[in-house]
């Protein structure tokens, strides 16, 4: 049997986690270096990242793929962060868009259409919740938002969000129910 060489191997695995990882970064984006990169930008420089690091990829078999690869994604938008944000070129928090107001990580497109079918009055409720269920993320304690944003906003798997925050993945699931208990319990209290 012959081996796959490296940068096959590699391009393989990114692609079959490539749409959960510009998802990421489109969420953890901070809106300012929207001004300047979008998350397919994020990602090429992540890629490139993951093939000067084959030697972390390949090790710990044990780790999923996906949390090492979500690793390096993390650690370039970081690196870009500094270098766009903290540069002394122009000042990104000065530039403006089209449409300052928009927030691209935000935006879907089954939501736009599913408001385009809608009366105005389901739209004004259903932005009413996301305005409540982001408060009250806000108001969860770290962990709990944590283990919250990792598993419904990233979709990662409890064993990957074991390997992420580096617990048993018995651990990651109590931790998960219990912070989902208490966000829909805080959701209670505040429709009442």
């Amino acid at each position: 049997m012959t081996e796959i060489p490296q940068n096959l191997w590699l391009a393989e695995i990114w692609l079959e986690h490539r749409d959960r990882l510009v998802r990421l970064l489109a969420t953890r984006m901070p809106r300012v270096m929207l001004r300047r990169l979008c998350a397919d930008d994020v990602a090429q420089e992540a890629y490139l990242a993951c093939g000067k690091r084959l030697d972390f990829l390949q090790n710990q078999p044990e780790v999923p793929m996906f949390v090492k690869l979500r690793k390096i994604a993390l650690q370039t938008l970081t690196d870009l962060e500094r270098r766009h944000l903290a540069a002394g070129k122009r000042d990104a928090m000065k530039e403006s868009t089209w449409d300052d107001d928009a927030d691209d990580a935000s935006i879907d497109a089954w939501a736009n259409f599913a408001d385009s079918i809608s009366s105005p009055r389901t739209h004004l409720v259903r932005l009413e919740r996301q305005a409540l269920a982001r408060r009250i993320l806000q108001e969860l304690p770290a962990t709990d938002r944590e283990i919250l944003e990792l598993r419904h906003f990233e979709e990662l798997s409890n064993n990957e969000c074991a390997a992420v925050l580096e617990i048993a993945p018995k651990a990651a699931s109590i931790r998960y129910v219990r912070a989902l208990k208490r966000f829909q319990d805080l959701l209670k209290d505040e429709e009442f």
